[in-house]
């Protein structure tokens, strides 16, 4: 489910196109480092005519016809570190390329594991809500029954009367909520929201969840290994890049340029007749800036400004991070011992149920009593589930903000 909502996500699309842009973009930065091979190919053509209205005879009329064929090479050997700093820019913006695509699918998985633990949590409760309705009825044929025999008051019947069409009525809710549900994981997989959907997994706690590291190596981990520190990270080292090619572009460069042409030419004007010329060139050189009207100090001094916004994201992420980790321990470690709490309030429940049906059937028992234990299993049975999909969902969360989250985490 969740790899289909992946294919189907037009941001996961999207973040692979921009990491793909941004290799490419460091290969256009190797480029630099290699001589630049220029061929070209000129054909002229031209017609003259000369006339003279007093001496005709001095008119002329002429041609010129010209191929120039020229190969050209140009190479920089030399520019203090400008194409060097270019390509760790660009290396540093792929690398956040990719973070930020790893960040992106670490959302995208929490969202529809999020969505999947939703849609089961809705269908135990479409069963739970089912069972009680099931029980409800049961009870009001049984009170019919005694109060047609005489053995049962009115009230007892009404009251099992009002109980069940209760019970039917929050069955319907918790149908249309499953409906709902499985329909929005439909549309997220790129399917009909009408299509029938199976969901094989049961809520389950996993046995033995044991923090074996503290909160504060936790977070110091986060703050290391998590995608959005990563991302953040190398934006910033790719802007002190960016600085060291502002300064390099002040600095003098050294080229080389060789160059082979010929040229054939067909003319009819005197010197008439074919002509070939040939011209070989090779030369060095150096390239020094004297002034730019203040523009290359401009952008050194607004790309140190931008490096100072980097590095105050950075601390805003790290903070960031470390109260996510923060929360979501505590939340998972509150959800674990809910858990323990919600299992014995099921089990005790379950037992007073059983006990007041078995009274009210023996004509011990009010028909009070026994709805108020049917009522207080079922808010058992819907908190169980409630807890056990917070549960799941908080180690899933506590996992997102780690960077840790993964098809293994499921």
């Amino acid at each position: 489910m969740v790899e289909r909502v992946f294919c189907n996500d037009p941001q996961v699309r999207r973040g692979l196109a921009i990491s793909k842009a941004q290799a490419e973009a460091v290969e256009v930065r190797k480029s630099a480092y290699l001589p630049r091979l220029d061929g070209i190919v000129a054909v002229t053509g031209s017609d003259k005519d000369i006339a003279y209205d007093q001496r005709y005879n001095l008119s002329t009329h002429g041609y010129l016809r010209q191929i120039h064929n020229r190969l050209s090479l140009s190479w920089v050997l030399f520019d203090f570190g400008h194409r060097d700093a270019n390509l760790r820019n660009a290396k540093h913006l792929l690398i956040a390329a990719n973070a930020g695509q790893d960040n992106h699918l670490q959302d995208v998985f929490l969202h529809a594991s999020q969505l999947f633990y939703d849609t089961v949590a809705a269908h135990h409760r479409f069963v739970a809500a089912s069972q009680v309705s099931a029980y409800a009825s049961e009870y009001l044929q049984v009170a019919t029954a005694k109060y047609e025999s005489g053995a049962a008051a009115l009230s007892d019947r009404l009251q099992a009367q009002t109980a069940y069409s209760q019970a039917q009525i929050n069955r319907g809710h918790h149908q249309r909520t499953l409906l709902k549900a499985k329909g929005l994981i439909a549309l997220r997989m790129g399917l009909p929201p009408e299509t029938p959907l199976e969901l094989a997994v049961n809520l389950r706690r996993n046995p033995g969840i044991k923090f074996s590291e503290s909160v504060n190596e936790l977070i110091e981990q986060a703050k290391r290994d998590h995608p959005s520190m990563i991302f953040a990270n190398s934006v910033r080292d790719a802007q002190k890049a960016a600085i060291e090619v502002q300064r390099a572009e002040t600095m003098p460069r050294i080229n080389l340029k060789v160059s082979h042409s010929n040229v054939r030419t067909d003319q009819s004007v005197q010197p008439s007749g074919r002509s070939y010329i040939q011209d070989n060139s090779i030369s060095i050189q150096l390239i020094i800036p004297l002034f730019d009207g203040f523009e290359g100090r401009s952008n050194a001094r607004a790309a140190q400004a931008r490096l100072e916004q980097r590095e105050a994201e950075i601390l805003g992420q790290e903070l960031q991070v470390a109260l996510d980790v923060w929360s979501n321990v505590q939340d998972l470690k509150s959800a674990t011992d809910s858990l323990d709490a919600t299992d014995k309030w099921v089990e005790f429940s379950s037992q007073s149920l059983n006990i007041e049906r078995g009274r009210y059937q023996s004509g011990v028992g009010s028909m009070i009593e026994l709805l108020n234990a049917l009522s207080a299993s079922s808010a058992a049975n819907q908190e169980h589930i409630d807890t056990m999909k917070n549960w799941q969902i908080a180690r899933l969360r506590l996992g997102s903000s780690l960077g840790k989250l993964g098809f293994w985490s499921i």
